[in-house]
């Protein structure tokens, strides 16, 4: 019995609202603070301990009221900043950007109408395409995204293309303001892509289209087809600029090139988490440079274009020899063996580093070897096993198998065997066998010549 009365007891308390239960534990303690008053009427705590339990027991009806803040932010439209227009889609509003670039302005220290009167019949040579393609038909396209490192969940939210047209150079830069209008955004594109004969990129063919086809194919699109004409600029401009630049981002080409320094410019890898604030915040001042980065980024590729085709054009001595040097290896591959000898001849006649004008000898001398000039090769051999040039191996090894198989001048080739071995650094002595090799060789050989 006495378990079934507590259980009825703290079911009552179970259900009983709070307030009534807060008014029988206020009633209690008013009960004991009113004997204490008797007990002690001249007390000074107790009104003020009345006072703090009527505010704790107060009971307010109604909702909470939170003041709103003094300063009201209304976000602003990306249009009233950057020139555009908003496209509707099937998958809500894209902005679209607008800008051009009259041809006949300077870009930097170079003039961008130069790409009417290159050759474009280099540009399959250059950069492998199937055919050759009217400037008009190229179609320059770059990405901001996300994520630098690719993935299926880094997404494009800006596509910025660039063309020429009434001799200008348009862009237009397609932007989401929220994931769900992805799709509307590659809808665009899929509609612009087949109005043109090739793409141009930096890096695109790593990064950027195989990204856009991810997400094609995530949004259940066609992706970009396998056979597009494209022209990914980074590997040309490595060829040609790897060894006379820091490095070889789109950004040094405009600085060392061009003459170009971008102003207020928001670095690449800050983009994604700008993108990102301006979802959380709407803000649209980091959102401008971003477009204002890639704007440029599109522009530039425009001019890079053309200084590799001036560069694979010209013949004549280069302000830097290590442009010069990087064509000679780059017509090496090409077996243009005359277009290499040309620019090597011209790194020689340059100021250049000790061990630059070494390894430039070498490779020359190679190439004189191969097209039967042993005069000029020797030469060269000769001229870089002096005292001001470090150890290199191969001038002596070449002397030696030139004296010994052409010429049958053992005592010669003897001559610089020993040479070698005598300054091979003790670092490599792994060479040192097939030197010991040689030596045995050509002693039996003039001893059996003077037999």
């Amino acid at each position: 019995m006495p378990s079934i009365i507590v259980s009825c007891c703290l079911l009552i308390v179970r259900f009983t609202p709070i307030f009534y239960i807060m008014k029988n534990i206020r009633d209690r303690l008013d009960a004991l603070y009113s004997k204490v008053d008797q007990k002690n009427p001249d007390t000074e705590s107790s009104p003020q301990i009345r006072k703090e339990l009527n505010r704790l027991f107060q009971h307010k009806d109604g909702a909470k009221y939170f003041p709103k803040s003094n300063v009201e932010k209304k976000p602003q439209s990306i249009s009233t900043v950057v020139h555009g227009s908003w496209i509707n889609t099937h998958f809500g509003d894209i902005f679209r950007a607008e800008y051009n670039y009259d041809l006949d302005e300077p870009y930097g220290n170079l003039n961008l109408n130069q790409i009417y009167s290159l050759d474009r019949q280099l540009l399959p040579e250059i950069f492998q395409i199937s055919n050759s393609v009217d400037p008009q038909r190229l179609l320059f396209i770059d990405t901001e995204t996300t994520g630098l490192s690719g993935g299926t969940g880094t997404v494009a939210f800006m596509i910025g293309l660039g063309f020429i047209e009434n001799h200008s150079f348009i862009v237009h830069q397609y932007f989401i303001t929220q994931f769900s209008h992805e799709e509307g955004m590659l809808e665009l594109l899929r509609k612009v892509i087949p109005k043109f004969d090739c793409l141009v990129s930096y890096n695109g063919k790593s990064f950027d289209i195989p990204l856009l086809n991810s997400r094609f194919v995530m949004n259940r699109m066609q992706p970009i087809p396998e056979d597009t004409n494209h022209i990914d600029l980074l590997h040309s401009t490595r060829t040609f600029w790897k060894y006379s630049m820091e490095n070889c981002k789109l950004k040094t080409v405009e600085t060392d090139l061009l003459g170009l320094f971008r102003e207020d410019d928001i670095p690449g890898d800050m983009i994604p988490d700008a993108y990102f604030d301006y979802l959380r915040s709407r803000r649209i001042d980091k959102i401008e440079r971003i477009f204002y980065h890639n704007r440029f980024d599109i522009i530039t590729m425009l001019a890079n274009l053309i200084l590799i085709l001036n560069a694979y054009e010209s013949r004549e001595p280069d302000d830097n020899p290590l442009t010069d040097y990087a064509k000679a290896r780059m017509f090496t591959r090409k077996k243009d063996i005359e277009r290499s000898v040309a620019h090597y001849e011209n790194v020689l006649n340059s100021n250049i580093s000790i061990g630059r004008r070494q390894k430039t000898c070498l490779e020359l001398a190679a190439l004189y070897k191969k097209t039967g000039q042993f005069e000029k090769a020797l030469l060269l051999w000769k001229a870089v096993i002096g005292k001001d040039y470090p150890y290199a191996i191969e001038p002596y090894i070449e002397l030696a198998k030139y004296y010994e198989h052409r010429d049958k001048a053992y005592p010669d080739a003897l001559r610089f065997t020993q040479r070698a071995i005598d300054q091979l650094p003790f670092t490599r002595t792994n060479e040192l066998g097939s030197l010991q090799k040689r030596k045995q060789r050509l002693h039996k050989k003039i001893t059996a010549s003077d037999a």
